[in-house]
């Protein structure tokens, strides 16, 4: 009997999305509506882990929110399929599986953080050999770099980079479309979970309650791993969650998940998953559809300080 790896698993992935480009082109997508000229966008990928792109209509260009790491004609598609406006991208973070296809849109205005570019730029400047980059261009598009504060003009709809401090990513930035109150957090806010183990609860949850104190410009949540849209409600549980672990009740030490961990066609071997779901410092803490991942010695933002100080 064949034993079954991870490198089997990803080879059989890859496999199944390269005979999935023989299929027509609207057989490898499909759409959801979350609102009006609102899409979001399926595309075929075994893994039940995969981001999904948003797609925002306005008057006079359409906002890509995340190309994602797909190898299929994504652009072709939207073109054919979706929507004849010019096109523009929004980038949550920098991460590969967020990016990577973002050359398919080289001739756009891609808009991006300060550090999210910076990271690009280095993975540009390295080995090109890793097992999401393959089928993959580096791009040479160079962003428009946003800021909190700043806002995209699609033409009758705008969206405003929010203020927040990034704990998923530091490259993070969340969009919240004013128009149809929306707000698109990237990984910062994950039905599945939120990993937050390099910052701590305290400032996850001040960030919920930064994003509660805008609650009048938004109902709806959209990210884009494990399920959207989630109501804008979510975020009151998130806080009990936080509330709940900064009073003392400890999470669960095995961190895994059917969507992460467990996952037989993410490329991680069986020592990487067996060292992230029961790595000792970090827990797993559940409450009304909210999972967050937190390290115990990171709970308060005194700690964070304390560890930067140790570190210069």
């Amino acid at each position: 009997m064949t034993k079954i790896t991870h490198h089997l698993m990803d080879d059989i992935k890859t496999q199944l999305i390269e005979d999935a480009k023989g299929w027509p082109l609207e057989k490898q997508f499909s759409l959801r509506l979350a609102k009006p000229d609102t899409w979001i966008v399926k595309w075929f990928n075994p893994s039940q882990d995969t981001p999904c792109p948003h797609i925002l209509i306005g008057r006079d260009y359409a906002l890509v929110i995340d190309a994602t790491e797909m190898t299929y004609d994504f652009r072709g598609y939207i073109e054919r399929y979706v929507t004849d406006k010019p096109l523009k991208v929004a980038s949550t973070h920098a991460h590969g599986d967020h990016t990577l296809a973002n050359w398919q849109f080289n001739d756009c205005e891609i808009y991006m953080s300060e550090p999210a570019w910076e990271e690009i730029k280095k993975s540009r400047e390295q080995e090109w050999n890793q097992p999401r980059q393959r089928g993959h261009q580096k791009g040479d598009y160079v962003p428009t770099i946003l800021k909190p504060g700043d806002i995209i003009d699609l033409g009758g709809r705008r969206l405003e980079v929010l203020e927040y401090n990034p704990c998923h990513s530091p490259t993070s930035l969340i969009y919240l479309d004013l128009t149809y109150g929306i707000l698109f957090p990237g990984d910062e806010i994950d039905p599945g979970q939120i990993n937050i183990w390099n910052t701590s609860v305290e400032t996850f949850r001040n960030n919920m309650l930064g994003l509660k104190a805008r609650a009048d410009d938004f109902d709806m949540i959209c990210s884009p791993h494990n399920g959207s849209p989630q109501h804008a409600k979510i975020l009151d549980y998130y806080i009990e969650n936080c509330d709940r672990i900064m009073s003392g009740i400890e999470g669960d030490m095995d961190k895994g998940s059917m969507s992460y961990l467990l996952n037989p066609f993410e490329p991680r071997s069986e020592e990487t998953v067996k060292q992230r779901r029961f790595d000792p410092q970090i827990r797993r803490s559940v409450w009304k559809g909210t999972a967050i991942n937190y390290n115990i010695d990171l709970i308060w933002d005194s700690q964070l300080e304390k560890g930067k100080e140790e570190t210069r």
